[in-house]
């Protein structure tokens, strides 16, 4: 056989073989969790108290996002929106989620906070007072949370008779960002191990729930609960507002 015409059915071989690994759809990845980036083109945008629970309708969801404070009314952890400065009680959560002023996320490790061109450790207080300052002038918002996956890799420790809830993360991936939630009451060690699992992030961060269990979800225009909030609407601090963008 001529070398040319081998070469030719070789690739005609090569290029009519059905993959042998099938790549997984957004469709399919957005089937496993409250809201994923990677066919809807959003933005995300952080709301503290006083809050309106009026929904635009192009709102698709909103969440509770930081944790509120048992015993004053407040934000835990550090937390601003632009320029207004919603709470300095920094916490040693190793998490930041940190929101661009176009309304892109981010997820950070509070130690390694890579940010405009420079390196921040937000547990030294000189680094938080720089970066802070920078943030703010940028337009930037922040809430701080517990790390459950930090550069794809478990970030937690298993916890003896850790207590069972339903837990919601914030997380990033190769596809874009997303909302998880678990489908039944877990331990924080096995909502990372569930989440790893089902979609493999590079970063997660959990978000508050329990009594703050504020969930709104986007059916055509209806807002759905997807939440039990056991506390009053007045009590809420804070919410993650995920939000269509204008040209969708």
């Amino acid at each position: 056989m001529p070398r040319n015409l081998f070469l030719i059915l070789i690739c005609l071989i090569l290029f009519n073989a059905p993959s042998l690994v099938r790549a997984e759809t957004c469709n399919e990845r957005s089937k496993k969790v409250l809201f994923h980036s990677c066919d809807i083109h959003a933005n995300v945008s952080l709301k503290f108290f006083p809050l309106e629970f009026k929904r635009d309708r192009r709102d698709i969801l909103s969440i509770t996002g930081a944790y509120s404070s048992g015993d004053r009314f407040g934000v835990e952890g550090l937390a601003f929106k632009a320029a207004r400065l919603i709470s300095l009680r920094f916490k040693g959560w190793d998490g930041a989620l940190l929101i661009s002023p176009n309304g892109n996320p981010q997820i950070h490790n509070v130690e390694n906070i890579q940010f405009l061109g420079h390196k921040y450790n937000l547990k030294n207080i000189s680094d938080r007072r720089i970066f802070i300052e920078k943030a703010q002038d940028d337009g930037w918002s922040m809430i701080q949370s517990h790390l459950l996956i930090t550069d794809s890799v478990l970030d937690l420790l298993v916890i003896p008779n850790a207590r069972r809830f339903i837990r919601r993360m914030f997380f990033t991936d190769l596809k874009g960002w997303g909302i998880y939630e678990t489908k039944t009451p877990v331990t924080l060690y096995e909502a990372a191990l569930e989440i790893q699992k089902n979609l493999n992030p590079y970063m997660v961060i959990n978000l508050d729930m329990g009594a703050y269990n504020y969930c709104q979800i986007n059916n055509n225009s209806n807002f759905d609960s997807c939440g039990d909030l056991l506390t009053s609407h007045k009590n809420l601090t804070n919410l993650i507002t995920i939000r269509l963008l204008k040209n969708n």
